[in-house]
């Protein structure tokens, strides 16, 4: 077995080339084959995820933030193991793995001898895999600021909190759509400025907005918000993070596997940090569908 480790250098800032010393040293005495590839461009790593199959007896770990994953995600025979080491700003996919504190040297050893495990993942238009998250509107217009504005200025807000920054700069004047979902047969349609559809419970770097979702339950959990006024979307932003809205008056939480939207006009979503613009959504659930190796910490202390 040979341990590929892909490695986004410009992942939180460059934060990720920490753990280039770390996996060095873990191996350094051990009978164990790796390599450390480093993605040089956007899409690089689905290329580089595209060149492995089952025959070669590999486990790739994406080595950076939720968009590197979702990269090698792209392009990932789905026979092939894959692994997420917490590189990025947020890193929100691997909070709902574990969320206690850990030393790197902890994460690489947990992870490189962890234990094998199949978890869902999700597939937007027929093409676009996400492991976490797909969200729309409001969300995705904060994440364009976010990734388009923000983090190419000069800021004394710390990397963490700039999509909650971004919220105040880009959020608090949401636009309002008229859509039709249809989730497993069940039809809704009203005017809504967000539809999150989560594999995950984390996203945004500090929004804990899907606390009981479950990678393994093949389910997705589903939330659209409605319009309202700006001085009660302020006072919902801080439920929201807290994942305690679900019975906000302006909120329907549920769940489903197979999701449907259509809009009225061409709209942002962002898969796993990515954006893209879309008028119709078909959202489709892969229980099961990616092996996985999770981090197993039990000779921690917790």
């Amino acid at each position: 077995m040979k341990h590929i480790f892909i490695l986004n250098p410009t992942s939180g800032k460059g934060k990720s080339l920490r753990f280039v010393p770390v996996i060095e040293n873990y191996f350094r005495n051990k009978d164990k084959e790796y390599e450390i590839i480093y993605t040089e461009y956007p899409g690089h790593a689905t290329e580089i995820a595209q060149r492995y199959n089952e025959k070669d007896n590999v486990i790739l770990y994406s080595v950076g933030g939720d968009g590197t994953a979702n990269e090698m995600l792209a392009g990932l025979d789905l026979n092939v193991r894959i692994s997420v080491i917490p590189g990025g700003t947020g890193n929100d996919f691997f909070k709902s793995i574990d969320l206690n504190k850990r030393t790197d040297e902890e994460i690489i050893r947990a992870v490189v001898e962890g234990e094998d495990m199949d978890i869902d993942f999700g597939v937007l238009n027929g093409k676009t895999r996400f492991i976490n998250i797909a969200s729309f509107g409001l969300d995705a217009a904060i994440n364009v600021y976010a990734n388009d504005v923000a983090k190419k200025k000069k800021t004394i807000i710390p990397d963490k909190f700039i999509y909650f920054y971004s919220i105040f700069k880009a959020g608090l004047n949401p636009q309002r759509y008229r859509f039709k979902m249809t989730v497993d047969g069940k039809v809704y349609e009203e005017d809504t400025i967000m539809v999150a559809v989560s594999n995950g419970q984390f996203y945004g770097g500090m929004f804990n907005a899907f606390p009981d979702a479950d990678l393994t339950d093949g389910i997705f959990d589903i939330c659209y918000i409605r319009p309202m006024s700006l001085a009660r979307l302020i006072s919902l932003i801080g439920k929201y993070a807290k994942g305690t809205h679900r019975n906000e008056k302006e909120c329907s939480c549920f769940s489903g596997t197979d999701v449907h939207i259509e809009f009225d006009r061409e709209i942002y979503v962002q898969v796993d940090g990515e954006n893209k613009a879309v008028k119709k959504a078909h959202i489709e659930m892969n229980k099961g569908k990616l092996k996985y190796r999770a981090p197993k910490f039990d000779w921690f202390v917790t």
